[in-house]
């Protein structure tokens, strides 16, 4: 079975930096280190994957398209 893979996104104006979803998904998220917020690793992955970096995030900031 195929896996459909879906763009996703954060936004960083309401990010706080808090580093969950790299935590949580290295794979997808990790921390720059001058900003300080999260940058994305992969230009898409399975929804699966980003609701549940969706579900982590205390300020609602990451956004499946």
């Amino acid at each position: 079975m195929e896996t459909t893979l879906h763009g996703y996104s954060v936004n960083l104006v309401c990010c706080n930096g808090c580093g969950a979803c790299a935590s949580l998904l290295p794979e997808l998220f990790a921390m720059d280190a001058v900003s300080e917020k999260p940058v994305l690793l992969l230009p898409e992955a399975p929804a699966e994957a980003i609701e549940r970096a969706m579900a982590f995030c205390p300020h609602d900031c990451i956004e499946m398209d």
